[in-house]
């Protein structure tokens, strides 16, 4: 999802784990779940020294969820070492050990389920910047009325909240990213993203129109099979000797 502190080219993608303790029926990571595993503590020093030399600015720890690693707090500790900007993504289902990460990762983004929604923390209680990721899809918000009470309601916690919108990369998210009332809303401004989707910006928020999105570019990306996208994107994984 994309957040004013992601949209550049220069950052890497550490998916730690493709393991998960959600089954969402939406989840792009699905069709990577027969992963097991995690990366090592080696493998995650030979990606930083790798993404140092290649210029990367910012560090994502993601999955799967992240916080089921046994060394998250390491992995979040050596990105912070090489000076790298770290951002962790996680469903929160686990939130003393998000607590843990608090002043260690620059970000931390929060996305939000049925299964967090009572335990969204508040911002005034992290050091860490907390980023708030919703996912917009039919029935999600029935009206634009409901939207802006979810946003009443959750700013006040926190005060950085993102919206995306789904591509269609499953059968659920085919029949689901059509949203009636999302084309009426007043937009403030529109920003193309470095990922190729117009984002528009509403009462201050960003909405990752990916449903729109007019071409699809990748990042630099790392999982427990080693690279599998370089720096500009390109696929690399069956190409290793």
């Amino acid at each position: 999802m994309w957040t004013p502190e992601t949209n550049t080219s220069k950052n890497l993608t550490l998916w730690i784990t493709h393991e998960c303790n959600l089954n969402c029926v939406f989840c792009r990571d699905s069709e990577n779940k027969r992963t097991k595993g995690f990366m090592t503590l080696e493998e995650v020093q030979h990606a930083l020294f790798s993404a140092k030399e290649k210029g990367i600015t910012t560090i994502l720890i993601g999955g799967g969820e992240p916080t089921l690693h046994p060394n998250v707090i390491e992995i979040a500790k050596m990105c912070k070492n090489f000076d790298f900007f770290t951002v962790i993504t996680t469903n929160y289902t686990k939130p003393e050990i998000i607590k843990s990460l608090d002043g260690i990762c620059n970000t931390i983004n929060i996305s939000l389920y049925p299964e967090n929604e009572d335990i969204i923390p508040y911002q005034k209680d992290f050091k860490s910047n907390l980023y708030l990721k919703v996912l917009l899809y039919k029935g999600r918000f029935k009206t634009k009325e409901e939207f802006d009470s979810f946003i009443d309601k959750y700013e006040k916690r926190i005060p950085h909240i993102g919206f995306c919108c789904m591509r269609g990369h499953t059968t659920w998210c085919k029949e689901h990213k059509q949203i009636d009332w999302l084309d009426s809303l007043p937009i403030d401004n529109v920003v193309m993203t470095d990922r190729g989707n117009p984002c528009f910006i509403y009462r201050g928020f960003p909405i990752d129109r990916k449903d729109l999105s007019i071409f699809k570019k990748s990042h630099m990306m790392v999982d427990v099979r080693g690279l599998l996208y370089d720096e500009n994107g390109k696929w690399v994984l069956n190409n290793r000797e």
